[in-house]
């Protein structure tokens, strides 16, 4: 199967300091809070190389979004592959799309870029454009609410 050959590329600016960004996109009692509506699970050691999974309800059956951790370089670059069980899609590299986040801090601001790529599917492209439109919104909304 050919990936669909788009990328979506997002920037955003965080009127939080980069610590803030980082642990709302790392520790998984945060990314459970803008991630999902539903009670979500994210189960990594944050280890390069090691499994990344997040799973969590789907109607009957439930979901299970799993890949590797690529990088990550702490309050920098975070980034992963992910293949969906509600793709149905046959587990082969070809198959997971790639997710990476960068940050850079300015004073209390913080730059968050998204790049993801490699979609096998166009259905999956538009899933991930529509999906991390609102997400970042809620991510930002989550991080400029947390007292210090």
């Amino acid at each position: 199967m050919m990936s669909f050959g788009q990328s979506i590329s997002k920037e955003l600016l965080i009127d939080a300091p980069v610590s803030k960004v980082w642990a709302a996109l790392t520790v998984p009692g945060q990314m459970k809070q803008w991630m999902a509506e539903t009670e979500i699970e994210i189960i990594s050691d944050w280890k390069t190389g090691e499994p990344f999974i997040i799973k969590g309800p789907w109607y009957k059956t439930g979901f299970e979004n799993k890949g590797t951790l690529l990088a990550f370089e702490p309050q920098h670059i975070f980034s992963y592959s992910h293949l969906s069980s509600l793709s149905r899609l046959q587990d082969i590299p070809e198959n997971y799309t790639v997710l990476e986040f960068r940050l850079t801090g300015k004073d209390d601001q913080t730059r968050l870029r998204l790049d993801i790529s490699n979609f096998p599917t166009e259905a999956i492209y538009r899933h991930f454009a529509f999906y991390w439109n609102v997400a970042l919104e809620q991510l930002r909304k989550f991080v400029v609410s947390i007292e210090e």
